[in-house]
């Protein structure tokens, strides 16, 4: 429902020829507000009674300990390091689309919405052919794919590069999820969710929009950008993680698992 919602807010914004407005920004903190009100209206649901929580137990930090196991830990670093060359894919895709002649380009973005649709239906055929390990890494390959499409020039090669984005990130995030929804014993997923959630849209995504925004200057000139620079850079970052999850990541053959192997 959220990328459903996602699509709609940018044909929306499309329609109403927003699309290099402030006014679509003003709108969306328009809908959070009336949202936030929402909440209020919503009925009242006590927490379930819980012995002393410590201050470590309120912060969260006692999820760390997840980290000590090995794919665990390869998990939630790998899905860190994809969020720093991802945070890229949002704020410097519209201005190339639009220095290639696109208008409307927050309905173009959509496309990637679109695919990661068709990827999540795609997902549980998925489990039960290939493992996990493979699943995770297609979803790299196709982060790798899609910064190279960007990079290479021309208005077709990066919308294909905008239409990879939705099965990278389901292949890789979805799976993610899942993957420590299974993985995990149930006293602990909510905070490796939690956790999974920190490592890539909060850690990830902060390094990677200070990142990724040097690394557009760094390749910026008086006459533009040079785009093939810029999203080729992109693509090999992608594919030295690809690289470090193929050899760190181990797997199992059983476990919770057990109709498949991971």
């Amino acid at each position: 429902m959220g990328t459903f919602g996602w699509m709609c807010g940018c044909w929306i914004i499309s329609i109403l020829n927003l699309d290099a407005s402030a006014a679509a920004g003003y709108a969306g903190a328009l809908v959070w507000l009336g949202l936030a009100a929402f909440t209020y209206a919503l009925p009242d649901v006590p927490p379930p009674a819980a012995g002393p929580v410590s201050f470590r137990e309120r912060m969260g930090w006692d999820a760390l300990v997840l980290l000590k196991h090995h794919d665990h830990r390869v998990v939630f670093l790998t899905a860190a390091l994809f969020s720093i060359p991802l945070a890229a894919f949002y704020p410097f895709t519209p201005p190339h689309l639009q220095e290639l002649g696109f208008r409307h380009t927050s309905a173009w973005m959509s496309l990637g919405q679109i695919t990661e649709i068709i990827g999540m239906l795609c997902l549980a055929g998925l489990f039960s052919r290939w493992r996990l390990k493979w699943i995770f890494a297609a979803g790299l390959a196709f982060g790798v794919l899609r910064f190279a499409l960007s990079g290479v020039g021309g208005p077709a090669w990066l919308l294909a590069g905008v239409t990879l984005h939705g099965l990278s990130y389901t292949l890789f995030f979805i799976t993610a999820q899942i993957y420590l929804n299974e993985r995990v014993e149930a006293a602990w997923r909510a905070r490796a969710q939690a956790l999974i959630s920190l490592m890539s849209s909060g850690v990830g995504n902060l390094l990677g929009y200070l990142g990724t925004g040097f690394w557009f200057q760094a390749c910026a000139r008086p006459g533009g950008a040079r785009w093939t620079l810029f999203w080729g850079g992109l693509a090999g970052t992608v594919g030295i993680i690809l690289i470090f999850f193929l050899g760190a990541y181990h797997g199992q053959s059983t476990g919770v698992l057990r109709a498949r192997r991971d």
